[in-house]
């Protein structure tokens, strides 16, 4: 009787899947931009319209947390995984957005592979917070790290090749410029999910 009146939680982790989810989504419209430059209208038009609704299931989440008292796991854990993902998205849309400004005629593989690797630590991200909704351990601290080492080996194979062009045309260093400044923007994004993965780690340490 008194446990069916206390207030009830809201699903926050059922919102931070579907908030995980879109993540996915952003990262692997990325993918799809770069491996056809020549298509990259559709999924840069996808990532925007993700976001969009990225950001209303962000709201959701910060509204629910100001109007719950009971939260399955520190109220502080949620604000914080809710931000990196969004952050996440965000970033992600502005990259996809910066490329499409730049309609590069070749895209190069340091930043495919990039793009790739980094839809796969942002799935890791997902299998940890499953576990973590399920009070069990699931950190994939071994695979993520791998990967994270993964993206860094990239981006310095990415910039290096910049830095060895031979050819010091007008075009060539407006490209040069135009790639050091994606790289620079999928460098911020892999940042984010590695502290989005962190976080989740600290809330496993503290609940399971």
């Amino acid at each position: 009787m008194f446990a069916s009146l206390l207030p009830k939680s809201a699903p926050f982790f059922e919102l931070l899947l579907q908030q995980n989810t879109m993540l996915r989504e952003v990262s692997q419209q990325l993918v799809r931009l770069l491996e056809r430059p020549e298509e990259m209208d559709f999924p840069h038009k996808e990532v925007a319209l993700i976001e969009e609704n990225a950001d209303q299931i962000h709201a959701t989440i910060t509204r629910h947390l100001s109007r719950t008292f009971i939260t399955p796991i520190d109220r502080e854990d949620i604000l914080r995984i809710n931000q990196h993902q969004e952050e996440g998205i965000d970033f992600i849309h502005n990259l996809t957005t910066r490329l499409h400004i730049y309609e590069f005629q070749r895209i190069r593989f340091p930043a495919l592979q990039l793009a790739r690797t980094l839809t796969g630590m942002i799935a890791l991200t997902r299998d940890m917070l499953i576990g973590l909704s399920r009070k069990t351990d699931c950190h994939n601290t071994r695979a993520f790290r791998a990967l994270r080492g993964e993206c860094e080996m990239l981006l310095s194979v990415g910039i290096a090749e910049l830095q060895d062009m031979a050819e010091l045309s007008p075009q060539a260093i407006v490209e040069m410029i135009k790639w050091g400044q994606a790289y620079d923007r999928m460098e911020l994004a892999v940042e984010q999910v590695v502290k989005l993965a962190e976080t989740i780690e600290e809330a496993v340490l503290k609940n399971v």
